[in-house]
């Protein structure tokens, strides 16, 4: 099946059909280590920082995204509360 063919068979938004965001929106084009954060995130809430980190290590992430979730909580791309669940 063509590419083309594939894009005229997906509806078009309308009114009933909630839009939902690109991941872009929230600052994190990576799927995959955008759910590794998000794993980090409630990791570090439950078990500590060192916990997390060990994770996120473990998983490839990069230091420098590491550093920023887990050292710099107030410059996280996404809103979390006390137990690492996303507002």
């Amino acid at each position: 099946m063509e590419t083309s063919s594939l894009v005229s068979a997906i509806p078009a938004n309308d009114a009933a059909t909630p839009a939902v965001a690109p991941l872009r929106a929230t600052g994190r084009p990576d799927h995959l280590t955008a759910q590794r954060v998000e794993v980090a995130i409630i990791l570090q809430a439950m078990l500590g920082t060192p916990s997390a980190a060990e994770y996120l290590a473990t998983n490839a992430v990069d230091p420098a995204v590491v550093s920023r979730v887990l050292y710099q909580p107030q410059l996280r791309r996404g809103r979390h509360d006390a137990h690492g669940v996303r507002c």
